[in-house]
């Protein structure tokens, strides 16, 4: 790129922060920037792997999260350093004009870099209780935008969670189900542990399908399932339903998850941030199992907006398969029974949807630079 026509798009970890930087990259596009755009993300392999699916270009720099046990700090500061400065001359390389940070440990240096370099950093904050990297860049960014809003953001623009268009389906559920080869006139669960899987959920649904209950409740349905992980994994599943005689499809991934969730009567899902926007943008009725071992919880609030308007319900990963599938059965075999309910549900996910943060983003970054 010559100099003086880049954004940098910065965050990595996990899915759930480099996909809202794919979604700002298309509408950028779409607004006819004439800057192009170049990825900062972490040294983990799934960052890698998911750009280079989309054929996008990417600086990883070795930033690593924040730590309270203090023989940690010496390679926490070591990584920041190194971080700050493979952020700098990625700036120069790409004639950087400004920053999008999507949270995380890889913002805060990226951020601190932009600064020092002086160009406009933007900060999006996706989840309901804003991180420790996030809360210490929010008062150094020129703008921040939340999906969320937090007593310790403040000023902060409120915006849906900036989603690719892939991320979002038709209205015609059947049309979706067969594009993803499924029976389009059967009701569909989708069941999802997002971009990283659940085992937990995994082990669950096993559990789930070897109770008579469950498997007449399921009879005359089918189920989408990504289990993440391996494809050890996915046959394990895969042949759980076999052998309880449900159909459907068990995959580890799916590059349409706008299908996905559009195929779906009903989804049984982690809460991260990209999967409650991505239910929420599909008006897709949910039923939430929050990441256990978060010491914030965020994944339970993050939820929390579509379990007050009736939209999803909550349920505690208690991690035993057993006592999962015991407590979830009533309540999916209830919205299951109940189309009337299912439909409530999703007219209101309409009704409350918030605006496009992927477009609010971008028209900021068109505004500011051009």
């Amino acid at each position: 790129m010559p100099n003086g026509s880049t954004i940098l798009l910065a965050g990595g970890g996990t899915g759930g922060h480099i996909f809202p930087n794919l979604a700002i990259a298309e509408r950028l596009a779409e607004g006819n920037s004439k800057h192009g755009v170049h990825y900062i993300v972490s040294l983990r392999p799934i960052d890698a792997s998911i750009l280079a699916k989309q054929q996008a270009r990417f600086t990883a720099i070795p930033a690593k999260a924040w730590s309270s046990r203090p023989w940690h700090w010496p390679e926490f500061y070591k990584s920041w350093r190194s971080s700050i400065e493979t952020m700098l001359a990625a700036i120069r390389e790409h004639g950087a004009v400004a920053l999008v940070a999507t949270g995380g440990f890889v913002s805060a240096p990226a951020v601190i870099a932009a600064k020092k370099a002086g160009i406009p950093a933007v900060m999006v904050n996706l989840d309901a209780v804003p991180g420790r990297a996030n809360q210490f860049i929010a008062g150094r960014a020129d703008q921040v935008f939340s999906v969320y809003p937090s007593s310790k953001l403040v000023g902060a623009q409120i915006v849906g969670l900036p989603l690719r268009h892939s991320a979002v389906g038709p209205r015609d559920k059947g049309a979706a189900r067969q594009a993803l080869g499924l029976d389009p006139d059967k009701e569909t669960l989708f069941v999802t542990g997002a971009s990283q899987g659940a085992q937990s959920i995994n082990k669950m649904m096993i559990e789930l399908v070897t109770h008579s209950q469950s498997k007449r409740g399921l009879a005359s349905w089918q189920v989408l399932h990504l289990t993440g992980g391996t494809e050890e994994d996915a046959a394990q599943v895969r042949a759980a339903y076999d052998k309880a005689g449900i159909p459907g499809r068990t995959e580890t991934f799916c590059n349409a998850m706008g299908m996905a969730w559009s195929a779906a009567s009903i989804a049984i899902s982690r809460s991260g941030a990209g999967s409650v926007g991505e239910a929420w943008a599909n008006a897709t009725p949910s039923i939430f199992l929050p990441y256990p071992y978060h010491k914030d919880q965020h994944q339970k609030l993050n939820a929390e907006p579509l379990v007050q308007i009736g939209s999803a319900l909550l349920q505690t990963d208690e991690i035993d398969p057993m006592l999962n599938a015991r407590r979830i059965t009533g309540p999916l075999l209830a919205l299951m029974s109940n189309a009337q309910r299912r439909i409530h549900m999703a007219e209101k996910m309409r009704e409350k949807c918030p605006p496009d943060g992927a477009k609010a983003v971008a028209q900021w970054l068109l505004h500011a630079v051009g």
